[in-house]
């Protein structure tokens, strides 16, 4: 790229030619006239001149592949365009390097078919298309064909329904202070049909959305997001509507009893100590599920073996999905075993 320097320079230059052919008296400003149209008219027909005579280069041609096999899948690229060297007049060259008036030439695949390696692989050699090509160009000598051979590899067309899985770009603005997410995302559609190479679709369990970017929301919201493309997989839709559940939350610390679960009836366990503060959020408008529903902390008898210490790690019984961010203080409790 020209810098700004130099480009400042060259008009400078231009401006003194300018100023000094101005300050030249008129006959010589003729003669320089003069002298520059000769020169401008002897290199215009030099170069038509040039035009005229064979030379050889390179050019490409564009290519559409037609008449694929039925439910089959073309797996792996095959190139768009064939690079041929040809022998030509300068004209003819400069008008296929434009692209000028090229009809792509259509490769009937199954007319060129010739077993390879399987039913599923077939190979079709350039050099049967030499004549067709001679003959779109016209006045022109192919000498040379690349790729030499398109190599062609097919797999079975598998259709599946799958979920939809929206994404969100999490970051810690993403919902306004005091808000948080309340209940499962919807996506409308859940699920869409996709086709493709079986051994694209087959083992896929969901599509993605594109990332969800969003900042400060505080309310219920809605958006059109579009799916993380796969490359050869084709959708039935380009988008899904995403709603996310969005309530102002609340900061709730609560002191809870701990309960041992999987004592063998024959022994008593209690924890030391019998209990521990359990700090989370939840939604204001889930408060009173938590109220008919209280957490449940819980220390296992059956972790003892695998502990090798005489404390144990409290957990809930069961982490209803409204409430998150939960904190236990203390983490763990000691324990004391007595038979009954």
């Amino acid at each position: 790229m020209i810098s700004f320097k130099k480009t400042a320079g060259i008009f400078e230059l231009l401006k003194q030619a300018l100023r000094r052919f101005i300050q030249l008296p008129i006959l010589q400003q003729r003669k320089l006239l003069t002298f520059l149209f000769f020169v401008v008219l002897s290199t215009t027909f030099w170069f038509v001149r040039s035009l005229g005579e064979q030379y050889e280069s390179n050019i490409s041609y564009p290519v559409r592949y037609v008449n694929l096999p039925e439910k089959k899948v073309l797996i792996g690229a095959v190139p768009e365009k064939l690079g041929l060297k040809v022998r030509a007049r300068g004209f003819t060259i400069i008008r296929s390097k434009l692209n000028l008036n090229l009809i792509p030439l259509r490769f009937n695949v199954n007319s060129y078919l010739l077993s390879n390696a399987g039913t599923d692989s077939f190979y079709v050699v350039t050099e049967t298309v030499r004549e067709i090509l001679s003959g779109e160009l016209g006045n022109v000598t192919i000498l040379d064909i690349a790729p030499d051979t398109l190599f062609f590899k097919f797999t079975e067309m598998v259709v599946r329904k799958i979920a939809v899985k929206p994404v969100l770009a999490m970051h810690n603005k993403f919902f306004y202070q005091q808000y948080m997410q309340n209940g499962e995302i919807s996506v409308s559609p859940d699920s869409i049909i996709i086709s493709g190479p079986g051994s694209l679709v087959t083992p896929l369990k969901y599509i993605k959305t594109e990332p969800i970017h969003l900042t400060g929301i505080s309310d219920t919201f809605s958006i059109d997001c579009g799916l993380e493309r796969i490359d050869q997989v084709v959708y039935s839709l380009q988008k899904v509507k995403v709603s996310i559940p969005v309530d102002r939350f609340t900061e709730v610390e609560e002191r809870y009893t701990v309960i041992p679960v999987n004592v063998p009836d024959t022994l008593h366990m209690i924890a030391i100590p019998g209990q521990v503060t359990l700090t989370y959020r939840i939604c204001l408008s889930n408060y009173n599920k938590i109220v008919n529903n209280p957490l449940i902390p819980v220390i296992d008898y059956e972790d003892i073996p695998e502990n090798h210490t005489n404390r144990l790690s409290v957990f809930l019984s069961d982490t209803p999905r409204y409430v998150n961010n939960i904190r236990f203080s203390p983490k763990e409790t000691e324990y004391l075993i007595t038979r009954k």
